[in-house]
């Protein structure tokens, strides 16, 4: 037991390492909006102005944006991030770098249910907080980064469903869902993952 809660306290310290290294100057680092942020930061403007976006479509699950047709998730999380902090940087970058900081105790408990020890899920959990790639992806708005937290915890409640744990199936539909619609690889991802998952373990 003490064991334990020494893990956590030290998921917790990595946990806001992480938040630190992602939220840190994050104004200023990287130095402006790139297209697909300003693109993202007016389509979600728009939805939360009048629940339309720029060409008028209402509530939409694909954004037309520059013609590039912009998953819908990454929108939607910005619409209350943009009416709390404005439409400025903070404001389009700060759902990411809160998924991305989440996405370090969500990979603990993957890692821990996969493998059944605290040490290796706890290494992990330490070297994605520090991982380079992760944290530059964590500090604006990209979508991949978005769907890969969705889709780690959508696989935390499906592995649950060879526990004999039913009842997970739902949360992870919905969990898998929201990782498809935030990033286009995923809609090709999550089903062949579903379908051969359920295959190997058939019995």
């Amino acid at each position: 037991m003490k064991k334990n809660i020494i893990t956590y306290v030290l998921l917790v310290v990595i946990t806001f390492l992480a938040g630190w290294l992602r939220f840190y100057n994050i104004t200023n680092n990287p130095p402006s909006l790139n297209i697909d942020e300003v693109s993202f930061g007016y389509s979600a403007y728009s939805i939360m102005k009048t629940a339309r976006d720029e060409y008028g479509s209402f509530m939409p699950l694909t954004f037309r944006s520059t013609g590039d047709n912009k998953n819908p998730i990454p929108v939607y999380l910005m619409v209350p991030s943009i009416y709390f902090f404005g439409l400025n940087e903070f404001g389009v970058r700060f759902p990411t770098a809160l998924l991305g900081t989440l996405s370090i105790p969500a990979l603990f408990f993957l890692l821990r249910q996969l493998f059944r020890r605290y040490d290796i899920a706890l290494i992990g959990a330490f070297l994605m907080a520090i991982s380079a790639w992760h944290i530059h992806f964590s500090r604006y708005a990209y979508d991949p980064l978005v769907s890969s937290f969705f889709l780690i915890v959508g696989i935390i409640f499906f592995l649950k469903l060879f526990e004999g744990k039913v009842k997970y199936g739902i949360i992870s539909s919905i969990f898998l869902v929201l990782a498809m619609y935030s990033a286009f690889t995923e809609r090709l991802f999550v089903p062949a993952f579903v379908f051969l998952s359920l295959l190997i373990n058939y019995k």
